[in-house]
């Protein structure tokens, strides 16, 4: 039994969304940009295993990206993807800094 098709909440409109995703500098975000552009096609949107085989991405991904996108708004659904690898980032170069550290003595 195939799942329902996932509706994006109409945050923004379509035309907004193809903007967004065509102006975007990074790559990671444009695809997330891309994703819901895709999933939100007014006359015919596509299905998450579409979007999924289209991009790469697992189908489990696309629905988590469509839930957050529907849960925190554009905003905070770019905001959370940024932060997170702000996160990661200053995490590995403290890591890298400290190996430095250690194999410098």
């Amino acid at each position: 039994m195939s799942r329902p098709r996932i509706q994006i909440l109409p945050h923004l409109a379509h035309a907004e969304l193809v903007r967004r995703q065509e102006e975007c500098q990074d790559p990671k975000t444009k695809n997330y940009w891309l994703t819901i552009q895709l999933l939100s096609q007014p006359h015919i949107p596509m299905t998450v295993e579409q979007v999924a085989e289209i991009l790469g991405f697992s189908t489990d991904w696309v629905r988590k990206l469509a839930g957050r996108y529907n849960r925190l708004g554009p905003v905070r659904f770019i905001d959370s993807h940024q932060r997170r690898d702000k996160v990661y980032k200053t995490t590995w170069q403290s890591s890298e800094h400290t190996l430095e550290t250690l194999f410098s003595t």
